[in-house]
């Protein structure tokens, strides 16, 4: 039986670094363990190639919306400005203010 739910390749919770291969695991329906095992042996026989490839993915590889991690964060950030750190717009007004003279001392 085939179901017509489309599954967006994301990173995951189920992380060791940063939600890659748990992200590919829960796509594939794998087990995270055995992709994590076949990457280090995919990375020893080609020489650290999966390293860059990891790193890669790393970076493009969007997280799910509830667990944005630090990079999602950043690239949110850079995509939609970050609103936490710009300055307000418009004038302030102050309410509710009394204000008081210094006394003057007398000797």
């Amino acid at each position: 039986m085939k179901t017509n739910t489309k599954r967006k390749l994301t990173k995951s919770n189920n992380r060791v670094i940063a939600g890659v291969l748990g992200g590919i695991a829960e796509y594939l329906n794998w087990n995270a363990n055995v992709l994590r095992v076949l990457f280090v042996l995919l990375t020893i026989a080609s020489h650290g190639f999966g390293i860059l490839l990891y790193l890669v993915l790393m970076t493009i590889m969007p997280s799910k919306p509830e667990n944005a991690g630090f990079f999602e964060q950043m690239r949110r950030a850079t995509q939609d400005g970050d609103s936490t750190h710009s300055q307000p717009k418009g004038r302030k007004e102050i309410h509710n203010v009394h204000e008081e003279d210094e006394p003057r001392h007398r000797d």
